[in-house]
């Protein structure tokens, strides 16, 4: 019986695929690598603009360092409406909120020390009265270590990441400083370039955990004409 050969048509067809394999896993491996470059460029520049955010809230403190005068003036405007927005969230007053709060931004709230712009909740001023009796729950972000989402009402959120301390009697009040305390980045300065911010910080409650158990309220303000309004409420804490 006569054999027969592998035509050369056939030959054509099966290099003709194979160059066309070998092209498309060499353009596929060149666009994956050019996405991964893509990534790290962004990564880069995303941390060169934390950088320039962090240098410009330095100068800013530096220049305020520089005119003592000018420094304890901001301080004392800022610290004046803080404590009366402490007094506001220690009463429970929704209501009593609304002046202070910014009429354009709204009102920023935040359950730990990293800031997360798309994920925080933002509340516009003519929404605050309400938080209280509004049933919810809302999303507020994530609990620390377990990732979970934290689903409360404004009042349980309030309860747990507000107000849960007396921070009008903190011991220590740290007016426009970034302090690493935590293991969690602060990062304040890309978060509010424009914001002046005031801290209301427990060291510590027992002894026996050696600060771990340190809590702060931080207040964010921001200018607006001649007015400066609150745009955050952070609450800080250690965490895993």
């Amino acid at each position: 019986m006569e054999k027969k050969g592998v035509s050369f048509t056939t030959l054509v067809m099966v290099a003709i695929c194979t160059g066309l394999v070998v092209a498309w896993a060499v353009y596929f491996a060149q666009q994956q690598s050019y996405l991964r470059e893509q990534s790290q460029l962004n990564t880069q520049l995303s941390g060169l603009q934390a950088q320039v955010a962090d240098l410009e809230k330095e100068l800013q403190q530096a220049q305020a360092q520089n005119d003592p005068a000018e420094g304890r003036e901001l301080r004392s405007v800022i610290q004046e409406k803080a404590d009366q927005v402490l007094l506001t969230l220690k009463n429970k007053d929704a209501a009593g909120l609304v002046p202070y709060v910014h009429p354009q931004k709204g009102l920023r709230f935040t359950p730990y020390t990293y800031i997360n712009i798309s994920a925080d909740l933002v509340f516009p001023a003519a929404d605050i009265p309400a938080l209280f009796s509004s049933a919810g729950p809302y999303t507020w972000g994530t609990y620390d270590g377990s990732g979970e989402p934290i689903n409360l009402t404004f009042s349980d959120y309030y309860a747990k990441f507000i107000y849960d301390q007396n921070f009008l009697a903190a011991p220590q009040i740290v007016f426009n400083q970034v302090m690493q305390r935590g293991n969690v980045t602060n990062n304040f300065a890309s978060a509010y370039p424009q914001g002046v911010s005031i801290e209301y910080h427990f060291p510590g409650f027992n002894a026996q955990y050696s600060g771990m158990d340190w809590e702060s309220l931080k207040l964010v303000f921001e200018q607006s004409g001649s007015n400066w309004y609150l745009v955050g409420i952070i609450h800080e804490q250690w965490t895993i």
